[in-house]
């Protein structure tokens, strides 16, 4: 049996992997466009600065361990250029050749592509785009020869590149198009969250877009929509990422609504035999079933873990998303899961919420904190639909207890009576998460 996997990032090798344990007499073949399979992008932020030392160290196990120790012929620098899935075939760049190859099954981790706002100077020297080992290699040699920075995008990545430059010494400017975490966060909180950005030195341009960058051979300075013009020597372009699915489009594999990959819960597309899974797949709530795209490591991988299993002949379903995401912005902690308030109503949904500040610790106990919770639920059932926390500890913990409840379908009197852990020095006698469930349990009782 032959299995091609296109894609050889978090899903493609998980993928790959779990197919080559189950049949160990199948060939398994991974492509992948880039030098380098199984990285993390979600540490290119810290390894601009740093705090990651070395490039492998962004990698969760070198090639040799999947070619030697696991058996998957794995193919790097290697871009699929075409899909048939008539003839089941694949081709192939790589050596500087056009190649062809054979599938039996055939899985499609393509991951995320950037987007590109197609203005004049985007292409310069100087400009930054996280999405690749590679990239992060080049952009932190950009950064020895400047100290003034401009990052566009204020989602998850602009956001943590900007805190990590600004505590690294850097001029920051963030361009935010309307409010930072505008997808991810309600106006409320995003607002908490900006306060913060300030204080550590960022300097915010808000509701401007970039119209051009400045420079001959190499960024000189970009220009804002406003007019203004801002002296600076690299820029970090985080506009926001989609599924990179063209290439499956032209081979006929259906789409759904967020440009992904159409899947159901085994991963299985349009095509017999076509698999798809991670950033380059539609996904959906797993307590609600609306569509939705959350391009987050978790996920990616359990996806690509489904579809190595039903690639090899196994019946293991994905239960959908909670879409839990979290950051660290210098000493605070942002995270979400579930639906924003403004997403839940554009989905027709009706609802109450609440954002509650309170502390983070037994008022008495040296070092407490105020957090602040909002919890979105169900007005005619309670059931929780999303949460947001902004605070200085803790916050993993709380988003994750409510992703877990989240994903059972809960109500706000299930997290409630959850039996939360107490002690003074990490959490008060009313938990934040139980103080805001309080609040919203007596107005819908």
């Amino acid at each position: 049996m032959e299995v091609v996997v296109i894609g050889g990032g978090a899903a493609g090798m998980s993928a790959a992997s779990r197919v080559k344990r189950l049949h160990k007499d199948w060939t398994v073949r991974v492509f992948e466009a880039s030098g380098y399979v199984s990285y993390a992008p979600c540490g290119l932020p810290y390894f601009l600065v740093g705090k990651v030392k070395e490039p492998e160290e962004l990698t969760y196990y070198p090639i040799e361990v999947f070619k030697e120790k696991r058996g998957i012929d794995v193919h790097i620098h290697a871009v699929v250029t075409e899909i048939d899935t008539k003839n089941k075939t694949v081709k192939v760049k790589e050596g500087g050749e056009v190649k062809e190859y054979k599938w039996d099954k055939l899985i499609i981790a393509t991951g995320a592509k950037e987007k590109k706002l197609g203005i004049e100077g985007e292409d310069l020297k100087g400009v930054i785009r996280l999405h690749t080992v590679e990239s992060g290699i080049e952009g932190r040699e950009i950064l020895k020869n400047t100290k003034k920075v401009a990052v566009v995008g204020a989602g998850f990545t602009g956001t943590e590149v900007a805190a990590e430059l600004a505590e690294a010494g850097y001029e920051v400017h963030l361009i935010v198009r309307s409010r930072v975490f505008r997808k991810s966060f309600d106006e409320d909180m995003s607002n908490l969250i900006e306060e913060h950005l300030n204080k550590m030195g960022i300097k915010l341009h808000k509701g401007v877009t970039v119209t051009r960058i400045l420079g001959k051979e190499k960024v000189e300075g970009i220009e804002l929509s406003d007019g203004t013009k801002l002296d600076v020597g690299a820029v970090v372009m985080a506009v926001g990422v989609e599924p990179n699915s063209g290439l499956v489009e032209k081979a006929g594999i259906k789409l759904g609504p967020h440009k992904g990959i159409e899947v159901n819960e085994y991963m299985e597309t349009s095509e017999p035999d076509v698999y798809a899974a991670g950033d380059v797949a539609e996904m959906w709530f797993y307590h609600t079933g609306d569509k939705c795209w959350c391009p987050f490591a978790p996920p990616a991988n359990k996806m690509g873990l489904v579809a190595g299993l039903s690639a090899s002949g196994k019946r293991v379903s994905f239960p959908g998303v909670g879409c839990t995401g979290i950051t660290k912005l210098g000493d605070l902690e942002v995270a979400r899961t579930g639906m924003t308030e403004e997403e839940a109503k554009a989905l027709g949904y009706k609802v109450i919420s609440n954002t509650i500040k309170a502390r983070t610790r037994a008022h008495y106990y040296p070092g407490s904190k105020f957090t602040h919770v909002k919890l979105i639920v169900k007005e005619d059932d309670g059931m929780i639909l999303g949460a947001q926390i902004v605070g200085p500890e803790g916050v993993k913990g709380r988003i994750d207890t409510v992703a877990a409840i989240m994903e059972k379908k809960g109500t706000v009197r299930d997290l409630f009576f959850s039996d939360l852990s107490y002690v003074p020095p990490l959490a008060p006698v009313w938990d934040p998460l139980v103080t805001a469930a309080r609040t919203l349990y007596k107005d819908l009782r």
